[in-house]
């Protein structure tokens, strides 16, 4: 049967595994609040695009002739009833998957967006491992003790050491003092 402390363990865990879901269900309600304004999306798909001709730079970012012309057609094709998407793909059609600030969720590019949550998944997981060996280590480890008997050897060794580097000095101040 586990013990008392494996028992607090496994609640402690459950609560985390608990306190995450919770948290990932209330993320996800306030992202599908309403419709958002039409500014809010223009900002949003603002953020998403990068300006061909900045180096690491959205069109929000970027303060070019480019990204201000890429800015006001997003407002106009929102303006006319285009979604999100169907901008994106506009853009992406006339620059390459490279204007995309986040590679799609699909294809060869779904490593992008699997491999980064997975390995801090294992990262965790090894942690927990490890730091489960090192607790069962120090609880199993006892220090080892001499008997006084098993100690009187090196003891006596010590002491004819320190003896034998201490006469020369005292020899030397009391020739000194004499």
């Amino acid at each position: 049967m586990a013990s008392d402390k494996e028992m607090q363990q496994r609640s402690a865990w459950l609560v985390v595994l608990l306190l995450t879901v919770i948290l990932a269900l209330a993320v996800a309600a306030c992202g599908s609040e309403g419709q958002a304004s039409l500014e809010e999306q223009a900002r949003s798909i603002d953020k998403s695009l990068m300006c061909p001709v900045c180096a690491g730079q959205t069109i929000e970012q970027s303060a070019s002739q480019l990204a201000r012309q890429m800015q006001a057609l997003v407002r106009e094709k929102l303006a006319e009833g285009w979604s999100e998407e169907q901008i994106r793909q506009f853009f992406m059609d006339r620059y390459g998957e490279g204007v995309l600030a986040a590679p799609p969720k699909e294809g060869v590019n779904l490593v992008a967006w699997v491999i980064p949550p997975t390995a801090v998944a294992v990262a965790a997981v090894l942690l927990a491992f490890v730091i489960r060996a090192m607790r069962k280590g120090q609880t199993r480890a006892e220090p080892e003790t001499l008997a006084e008997n098993e100690l009187e050897p090196y003891l006596s060794a010590v002491d004819r050491d320190l003896e034998h580097l201490t006469k020369p000095q005292r020899h030397k101040e009391h020739n000194r003092n004499g």
